[in-house]
């Protein structure tokens, strides 16, 4: 790993102004007191306008205290939230980082058991922080949210796994926010025109309740919607009601664009759809028959599987149809599958329920990637997981998710830090890969 700079070297100065240079320098003249502390915060502040500075790191509320209060006054979220412990962790950047390390001598931690505290003379043998430094981009900045449990009061953890695994893509989040702000900004939604985005705008009320919370909350609008789809006191399949939610929220794009003569994107089929061809050709005659339909998951059998990429294989390898003949010499037909197009987030749904001859569920262990799954002549990345646990009769769902440059488990009102070793030892049901833009 290469030596960070101090804040005095001639790389933080050029990034820094001449204002930020003279106030570090009283702060190190300063004794501890509320005033050091007022000025730290007002450091901070001066540093996190380094616009250069790409790098992102979240460090534990009690390293950064005053700076916190600023930005409440100012009307800002602070930062996320460790429903574990109810400890808040505060984004900065490379600039801020650098300046708690060489002020405390220390790294600031994140999501870790131990305690931290100014006065702690242990402080130089805090834990690196397990966060993966990697630049972020301005959409997925803006749009990660914070990391808010919900309450299960009945038989929703199937929609809570959904919804949080969703909410974890950025640029979903950022279409719904900038759609529903731009089509009431412009009026086009009136109140006999309102149940016209109702899926929609309920996400978006989603997105604003998470950021508005510190607390796990209820997600009452949508269960609402879904109820004569999901009856509250039955359990249901998470895979049905991502396609339900998923499906609703793009016939509203298309029915609002219909009714309002507008010509909004269809961000569901620019994130979600991909398109396959279907070929049945002739095995005698070669008469060919080619059908080309949009798909918004991948529904892929494991009985003879071990491997996701094994999965994949099984489900695009040419079949002798048994049930169908040539229109045209009644000869035996195969049948081959090509993904002509792929989608931004590929959703793919492993077969583990069963119900002929028997009903059952197949719960064998199928590995799948992190980093780099090939599909489509392209590579993607791992970012959400899935998980049934349990039988037909009886089961539950919660989900891994990736924010932050990290992993989380999200379970109900639960919201932890995970390992990527966590991770892949999941017997997964669903599995959302993000395609590589630099593969």
């Amino acid at each position: 790993m290469r030596k960070k700079p101090s804040i005095g070297s001639s790389q933080t100065s050029s990034q820094s102004t001449s204002q930020s240079t003279y106030m570090l320098t009283q702060y190190r003249s300063m004794q501890d007191s509320n005033e050091k502390r007022e000025l730290e915060a007002a450091i901070i502040k001066e540093l996190m306008k380094d616009k250069r500075s790409t790098q992102f790191y979240a460090v534990r509320e009690n390293w950064i205290s005053q700076y916190k209060q600023y930005l409440y006054q100012n009307g800002e979220r602070p930062g996320i939230l460790d429903n574990n412990n109810c400890t808040q962790y505060i984004i900065v950047n490379e600039a801020v980082w650098i300046f708690f390390k060489q002020e405390y001598k220390a790294n600031p931690d994140i999501i870790c058991k131990q305690k931290h505290s100014r006065t702690n003379d242990k402080r130089s043998k805090t834990v690196e922080p397990t966060i993966n430094r990697q630049s972020v981009s301005h959409s997925q900045s803006t749009y990660e949210l914070p990391l808010i449990g919900m309450k299960n009061d009945s038989y929703f953890c199937y929609m809570h796994s959904g919804l949080q695994s969703l909410l974890s893509i950025a640029d979903l989040n950022y279409f719904i926010v900038k759609y529903i702000q731009r089509i009431s900004k412009q009026q086009l939604i009136d109140k006999k025109k309102a149940n016209i985005v109702s899926y929609t705008k309920a996400y978006f009320d989603l997105i604003d309740q998470i950021k508005a919370s510190t607390v796990p909350i209820k997600i009452n609008t949508i269960k609402t919607l879904i109820i004569n789809q999901f009856l509250p006191k039955s359990q249901h399949d998470c895979h049905e009601f991502l396609l339900y939610l998923l499906g609703h929220i793009e016939d509203e794009i298309l029915n609002f664009n219909k009714e309002t003569k507008s010509t909004y994107i269809n961000y569901i089929e620019q994130i979600f759809k991909g398109k396959i061809q279907t070929n049945i050709i002739c095995q005698h005659c070669n008469y060919k028959v080619k059908q080309i339909e949009p798909f918004l998951t991948l529904s892929l059998a494991i009985s003879q599987s071990k491997t996701l990429e094994e999965c994949l294989d099984e489900f695009l390898k040419d079949e002798t149809l048994r049930d169908y003949k040539c229109a045209k010499c009644q000869s035996s037909c195969i049948k081959s599958l090509q993904i002509i197009s792929i989608p931004q987030i590929l959703v793919l749904h492993l077969k583990r329920f069963q119900f002929l001859p028997s009903c059952h569920k197949n719960n064998k262990t199928i590995t799948y990637p992190m980093d780099i799954l090939n599909f489509g002549n392209q590579t993607y990345r791992l970012r959400a997981v899935i998980v049934h646990t349990g039988n037909l009769q009886q089961g539950h769902y919660f989900s891994y998710a990736k924010r932050y440059h990290q992993w989380f488990l999200f379970n109900d009102e639960t919201v932890k830090a995970a390992t990527k070793k966590q991770v892949l030892m999941q017997s997964a049901y669903i599995l959302f890969y993000q395609i590589n833009d630099n593969p």
